[in-house]
């Protein structure tokens, strides 16, 4: 937590032998080259990385399955989030079924109903007010009926939780006000 706390995070993965990331964010903070920051960290560390910014507001299972698909592809052993809650529940939810398979609606009928930990997750905060980037839950949005639908999961936990005020000053006006409402 604090001013520039992402500065730390690029020695704190490579001790703990993770070797390529799959950064789940949103085109935005993508376009506005926030998300160099991270990348930056990670390539000052030799961490490998790809990034998945297809996540949108009220996250829906498309893009859990989406970022599943680049997951599997890219050959990622472990996942960042790196905005709001949005971003936070999408690379859950991609991480939870990484590990244990299905569908990610398959884990809604109950709470903690995955038998394995999910990949590693690393939150990355840009935003104050979910508290998403440390919580046990998830809010999914089944677009064909625009349902929103809550998964609890005990292995939404991540191994490190991001709060770098620098970043969160970096946001736009109206989503600091919005998210800062929330909390």
């Amino acid at each position: 937590m604090g001013p520039n706390a992402i500065q730390s995070l690029g020695a704190e993965l490579a001790s703990k032998e993770l070797k390529k990331a799959l950064i789940v964010t949103d085109g935005i903070l993508a376009e506005i080259g926030l998300v160099d920051k991270l990348t930056d960290e990670l390539k000052a560390h030799n961490l490998d990385f790809v990034v998945f910014d297809g996540v949108q507001p009220n996250p829906t299972e498309k893009n859990i399955e989406d970022g599943l698909a680049l997951l599997t592809q890219s050959k990622a052993d472990f996942v960042i989030s790196f905005g709001g809650g949005s971003s936070h529940d999408t690379a859950k939810g991609i991480a939870l079924v990484a590990a244990n398979g299905g569908h990610i609606r398959d884990y809604s009928k109950g709470v903690h109903l995955s038998k394995k930990p999910q990949l590693p997750l690393v939150t990355v905060n840009t935003t104050a007010g979910t508290a998403s980037e440390m919580t046990v839950f998830a809010i999914i949005t089944n677009q064909e009926d625009e349902t929103k639908y809550p998964v609890v999961d005990k292995h939404f936990t991540p191994i490190i939780a991001v709060n770098d005020s620098e970043l969160m000053v970096a946001m736009p006006t109206f989503l600091t006000a919005t998210t800062g409402m929330d909390a």
